[in-house]
């Protein structure tokens, strides 16, 4: 390579000599042409660790599966850090996703607080630490990954703004892991299939509430009634008050949910919250299957609805729910007990029994829904 010098025209031949001596450009040269875009092509396994302390993405790195993600996906996710989208992509590292941030309106004092709804229910109550994690290490500097949900979400009353009969007074639902963690508040509903069970002779005969289907003799037929007669239809009446007298009876019992394990032992009773006859409507506030309801008189319908407390039963693993009416509680209970952990009630009858897929573990994060129309039939 031919030799450039920066020395002046009169500069002698002693100088230039030493300046040629001491030129190291043709031995360097290589070197800094790759110093170039070592770091942006494809860099070697041995300078990762170094690079991931350079770029400050270290605090990711157990996120990710080996160095060079670290490197391909960290440097993207530095650049949307504090966003949405940042969010989205840091949980997609460990396998979800969210389908709305819901931010602290301005009004309230902390405004500063966030919370995710995720894309679906949590895999393992061990992965929210790692969601925590990244959404806390992705959030903007001026707010605070605070909640995550799926499913059961009651938020705390804002006076003015929410309505008091679906809001919890100065605190949304939810339980943290941790102090100073994120809260959690997740939610699963189990029903029969169709959301409905239809009574048979042998429950409602075990609950005392059976009563032989009246026969034709005993409808009402049309006659010389006039038209202003109460309540009187063009069809017959025996199957409406049978139901509503079956109905009045099972309606004069306690009612509870019962768990059981793959044995068939209890893990635990939960008191019924809901425990109504209904009629269907569209846009009812029960709903059970693909209809909903409300409440109404007396009939061939009753609605019945238990949920779990956070952490009621934690641990077990349930296989089946049942319907239990008329049970009493154990001596020593107070009588508002909720949730009665693996203790057996006293007395009862059995009027429905639902299988639960395996798997379900019952856990501090989730309230189980229980829920299901207990139908009369007309025979």
């Amino acid at each position: 390579m031919a030799r450039e010098h920066l020395l002046p025209g009169n500069s002698t031949a002693l100088e230039r000599a030493v300046s040629e001596a001491a030129d190291r450009i043709d031995v360097l040269t290589p070197g800094i042409a790759e110093l170039r875009s070592f770091k942006y092509d494809t860099p070697q396994a041995s300078i990762l660790p170094w690079l991931i302390v350079e770029y400050g993405l270290g605090p990711i790195s157990p996120y990710l599966p080996d160095e060079a993600s670290v490197i391909a996906y960290g440097i993207r996710w530095q650049r949307l850090k504090g966003t949405p989208e940042g969010i989205s992509e840091a949980l997609s590292w460990i396998g979800y996703a969210f389908d709305a941030i819901y931010e602290m309106p301005p009004r309230r004092r902390r405004w500063h607080l966030f919370e995710i709804e995720l894309d679906r229910f949590r895999d393992s109550e061990t992965d929210l630490d790692r969601i925590e994690a990244v959404g806390r290490l992705t959030q903007p500097a001026r707010s605070l990954f605070w909640r995550g949900y799926r499913e059961h979400n009651v938020r705390e009353a804002d006076w003015s703004h929410t309505r008091w009969g679906h809001a919890i007074w100065s605190d949304c639902s939810g339980v943290r892991l941790h102090d100073g963690g994120v809260k959690w508040s997740f939610g699963r509903t189990f029903e029969p299939v169709g959301g409905s069970h239809s009574l048979t002779e042998a429950e409602l005969t075990e609950a005392g509430a059976w009563i032989e289907p009246a026969d034709e003799g005993g409808s009402i037929g049309w006659g010389a009634f006039p038209w202003t007669t109460p309540d009187l239809k063009w069809t017959s009446d025996g199957a409406t008050t049978r139901a509503g007298l079956i109905a009045t009876t099972l309606l004069g019992k306690s009612c509870w949910i019962g768990l059981y394990d793959e044995d068939g032992e209890p893990i635990g009773f939960r008191r019924a919250r809901a425990y109504h006859p209904v009629v269907q409507q569209i846009g009812g506030y029960y709903r059970a299957g693909a209809n909903s309801y409300v409440a109404g008189p007396a009939g061939a319908r009753i609605y019945v609805e238990a949920m779990t407390g956070f952490g009621e039963g934690e641990g077990g693993e349930p296989r089946s729910w049942k319907i239990i009416l008329g049970a009493e509680l154990p001596d020593g209970q107070p009588a508002g007990k909720q949730w009665l952990e693996g203790a057996d009630l006293a007395g009862g009858s059995t009027v429905g029994s639902f299988a639960i897929a395996p798997g379900i573990l019952l856990n501090k994060t989730t309230r189980e829904r229980f829920r299901a129309i207990l139908k009369i039939e007309a025979s």
